[in-house]
């Protein structure tokens, strides 16, 4: 056999090396959609819905539990909290019972953050006899 007949290992080699090429770039694509699939912001928030409902029926049985424990640590912290949010409406009740008046008679004001220019010290205010008696 001549040499001319013979197949060249060179050739042999650059044939392999593209086919090893073309299936590396099926596999490069292959992994570009999955993650393109999985960074899709509906299927992050999704994912992250998921982690968020199970700590969340996590944190719900660890509380169960924690007041079926300490019932009366339990009912503590709920009044606490209870007292915190109503702290208004209580602090007017309070108010009625010792001043014998309502705090909404009280003359308040806001003061603008915006501007540093301002003084504390307002001029008393008060109501005489005479001007509920003229209207």
């Amino acid at each position: 056999m001549s040499d001319k007949n013979k197949p060249d290992p060179g050739l042999a080699e650059l044939e392999r090396a593209k086919v090893e090429a073309e299936l590396s770039k099926k596999r490069l694509a292959s992994t570009m959609s999955t993650l393109q699939e999985r960074l899709k912001p509906a299927n992050l928030a999704s994912e992250a819905w998921g982690g968020v409902r199970d700590k969340g029926g996590e944190l719900a049985d660890n509380t169960m539990q924690t007041v079926k424990d300490k019932p009366v640590a339990a009912s503590g912290i709920a009044a606490a909290i209870l007292i915190f949010l109503a702290r208004n409406p209580l602090m007017r009740v309070v108010s009625r019972l010792f001043n014998g008046r309502d705090d909404r008679d009280l003359v308040t004001t806001k003061v603008s953050r915006k501007d540093d220019n301002y003084d504390l010290a307002a001029p008393a205010v008060s109501r005489s006899i005479d001007e509920g008696a003229s209207a």
